[in-house]
């Protein structure tokens, strides 16, 4: 699927299809308040960014997922094969000094709802909630591999084997391919046996009932989006590490340690954390931000072109040194905690849709209730509405006012009322707790099992991160839970027993009593009454679960005035047993002082047990990652056009270059070209050399517009002349060869009188595709609109006849 993404003034994020067809879009630079976001609505308090202005946007390398990066930290990972935001992520800069042990904060749209009680109090680990200073200045999505190593990979492609099959790894990239079978591995049995996961043969999990308009977490809706989240392999390619990196820096900051740092993820939505950046730079030349990131598959680090205030431009590698550390594990690791945590998602919003369906089943019947309470009490302070009906159930003599409100004041239709809505929702909690809650603890209790076992058995448990003890009481509150939802399912499998029996009870006594005494129709009622084998029932449940439902037993109603729920982690003093005897213990007590914990407190519970597994491993992973200064490129490029991307080098297998390009500040018709010879060399150490030069001007050319890298060996330049407006190619980029200086540019298309369809003008590229469909889309420079050009197309035509390949949309 070919999709092009846009972003206008207004900030619009579109997606597009080649045809001009559009896909989606969602709008981020506006205020919560105004109601016109379609990033999912804010309420005015909460502290999630939705307002700043959109710094940039990265397609994923498998194109299945668009991250959109607000300049306020907010960043939005939307899913394109449904158009809704997957993750709603946050970065900032801490206060204080960037430690190794920094953790940012990362928030998913389901923990928004309790972020109004936390703005004055918020826990120790956690940021302040005050006004940000922290601002993104650029996102890129890399890909390294993992498992099998860079080396493998890179033997077997140039096997002749494999080059038999004209396999690149441009083929690996482009799809979501088993590398094993594509390069003809030689299979590891043990490997493979430890890799199987049972996850596939699980039903799957049942999609949950709208949210409501503006809602934060409407992602489990639909089909498509638990398909997306659950069943499918986010992971893109299998045995590579997907890493989403976010440049951050503070625009207030004036002091002497510059406040620069590149937020990391693995898999989507992984935390991993911070990296420090400001302290490789020289102070003197004041703060930095990240302009631009480069990466390729065959190393692990990832190169950084940092600005400083003083217009100099610096080169910064980070090293991700826990990708070759972890080696087959990571992936796993990384997927089973993205797993657990959009379970634990799921779950949450699970036990929220029970706790406002509850809450608003009762009301009804509440009302009823009081009212004939009252009544009853004028006359006799004992009588209550349980008394009435067991009055009336053993000696069937209804008292007046009894008869008044039976008739008058509930009838046929409040009955009816009565009936839908505490039927419904008992109904509701049912299949809610049988076909999503249940599922979804299976495949949290299979999620730590795994990671259990990797705490325990794994030879790389103490580079992970992992620790066992952690694992086990996630597991324990787990078991926990699943008692819970099973006694649930118990109970309220009685209770729409008894209800039914009531009805149908109250039912038959509201037409008789609304029937004169003697009349002949409330004489075939009675006789025909057939239930008298449920009175029993119908008193039960009158003396029992009519005062309170079982149901809050096991359910949280939501607290008034927001206030969030409590986790369960003092319930009742945690002893050398475990959590789990104590609960099951006092849970075959019966005690009717006890107050066991509810199903909203122990998914806080095993909410933060999991935020203490993750936050292990991402410190871990933080703890590896290594930021070096290289180089200080020369002075006079124009940033705002800067492209650089880090390509293998041809004539030594064990190398790769990095390739920087940019425009002259004062002389527009210049490229500046800037060359690093990189060369892994140990877990650590990435040695290069530098080379600068500038590349033969091209003919009659007034102005370059813009430039960027296409792919290995090949880039291409908007420029304008006198006349018009041209797209030129240039292959031979690398300086060590000696045609190259000699290499001609190629016209590969022409804007006649400097315009585009619809009299739109050509000033910025953007390239991208695969083998075979390479393809450059060329940008009107008030955002307009764009043309698409299909650079492989355009190999086999000439010049006027690219036209014919063109695809103009407008946005």
């Amino acid at each position: 699927m070919d999709l092009v993404a846009t972003v206008t003034r207004g900030g619009a994020v579109d997606v597009w299809r080649l045809n001009g067809q559009k896909v989606f879009g969602a709008v981020f630079d506006v205020d919560p308040l105004d109601g016109g976001a379609d990033t999912e609505g804010e309420s005015a308090a909460d502290p999630l960014p939705t307002g700043g202005r959109v710094r940039g946007i990265c397609w994923r390398r498998d194109g299945q997922i668009l991250a959109v990066a607000c300049s306020d930290g907010a960043v939005s990972l939307i899913n394109a094969f449904t158009g809704k935001i997957a993750h709603q992520l946050v970065t900032k800069l801490p206060p204080g000094p960037i430690s190794p042990s920094t953790s940012f904060t990362s928030h998913s749209p389901s923990s928004r709802r309790s972020r109004n009680a936390r703005q004055s109090s918020v826990s120790a680990g956690r940021l302040s909630l005050v006004k940000p200073r922290t601002s993104l200045s650029s996102i890129s999505w890399t890909t390294h591999f993992a498992t099998p190593s860079p080396s493998t990979v890179q033997q077997h492609l140039e096997s002749p084997k494999v080059a038999e099959k004209n396999i690149t790894l441009d083929h690996i990239l482009g799809m979501k391919a088993d590398v094993g079978k594509l390069l003809a591995l030689e299979a590891n049995l043990p490997q493979e046996l430890s890799a199987i996961d049972i996850e596939s043969s699980l039903p799957r999990l049942a999609t949950l009932p709208p949210i409501g308009v503006g809602s934060g977490d409407d992602v489990f809706s639909t089909r498509a989006s638990i398909d997306a989240i659950f069943h499918t392999n986010s992971s893109g390619l299998a045995g590579s590490v997907d890493v989403l990196l976010a440049g951050l820096y503070d625009e207030s900051d004036t002091s002497d340690d510059p406040r620069c740092a590149v937020h990391v993820r693995i898999f989507d939505s992984f935390e991993i954390g911070a990296a420090d950046i400001g302290h490789c730079l020289q102070s003197v030349h004041g703060p930095g931000r990240v302009i631009s990131m480069a990466s390729h598959p065959y190393l692990h680090t990832a190169f950084l072109a940092v600005e400083q205030t003083d217009k100099t431009l610096h080169l910064v590698s980070l090293d991700l040194s826990f990708i070759p550390q972890t080696g087959r594990n990571l992936a796993l690791v990384a997927r089973k905690a993205t797993q657990l945590g959009n379970l634990l998602r799921y779950a949450s919003q699970v036990q929220m849709q029970l706790a406002t369906e509850v809450k608003a089943a009762f009301e009804l019947p509440a009302r009823f209730l009081r009212n004939i309470n009252e009544s009853l009490a004028e006359s006799d302070p004992d009588a209550d509405f349980a008394f009435a009906v067991h009055h009336l159930a053993v000696t069937g003599e209804c008292s007046a006012r009894f008869k008044e409100w039976l008739v008058d004041e509930v009838g046929e239709r409040g009955l009816k009322r009565w009936e839908k809505a505490v039927g419904d929702c008992l109904d509701v909690v049912r299949r809610l707790t049988s076909e999503c809650l249940a599922p979804a603890l299976e495949r949290i209790e299979v999620v730590l099992s795994r990671l259990r076992g990797l705490a325990s058995f794994s030879e790389t448990r103490d580079r992970l991160g992992l620790a066992e003890f952690d694992v086990k009481k996630a597991t324990e509150t787990v078991d926990v839970l699943t008692l819970l939802a099973e006694d649930l399912l118990v109970d309220v499998g009685t209770e729409i027993k008894e209800f039914a029996a009531f009805m149908k009870w109250m039912k038959w006594e509201c037409e008789i009593e609304a029937l004169e005494e003697d009349s002949e129709r409330a004489e075939e009622l009675r006789e025909s009454w057939t239930g008298e084998q449920e009175i029993r029932t119908v008193l039960d449940y009158v003396g029992n679960a009519m005062s309170e439902t079982r149901l809050k037993r096991y359910i949280d109603t939501p607290p008034a005035g927001g206030e969030p729920l409590q986790a369960a982690e003092s319930f009742g003093g945690e002893n050398e047993a475990g959590f789990y005897v104590e609960y099951t213990n006092q849970r075959n007590s019966r005690t009717k002082n006890s107050n066991p914990p509810r199903l909203g407190q122990l998914l806080e519970r095993l909410k933060k047990q999991c935020e203490v597994v993750f936050g292990q491993i991402a410190e871990h992973f933080r703890k590896s990652m290594l930021a070096s200064y290289m180089v200080e490129l020369p002075r006079g490029l124009d940033m705002e056009d800067l492209d650089m991307k880090v390509v293998a080098d041809d004539q030594d297998a064990t190398a790769q270059k990095l390739l920087v390009f940019a425009r002259d500040v004062k002389h527009h018709n210049q490229l500046h070209h800037i060359q690093l010879m990189l060369r892994q060399e140990g877990p650590k150490a990435i040695k290069f050399t530098s080379e600068f030069t500038r590349l033969p001007t091209i003919p009659d050319v007034l102005e370059i517009l813009d430039a960027k890298i296409v792919d290995d060996i090949a880039i291409v330049t908007l420029v304008r002349t006198e006349d018009d407006i041209r797209l030129y190619g240039r292959h031979l980029v690398v300086l060590d060869d000696e045609q190259d200086q000699d290499a001609e540019w190629q016209l590969d298309h022409v804007f006649d009188d400097g315009k585009m369809e619809a009299g739109m003008s050509p000033a910025k590229l953007e390239v991208n595709g695969h083998v075979g469909r390479r393809v450059v889309a060329v940008m009107d420079r008030n955002g307009l609109g764009y043309v698409v050009l299909d650079l492989d197309a355009s190999q086999e035509t000439d010049g006027d006849e690219d036209a014919e390949h063109d695809q103009t949309m407008t946005g």
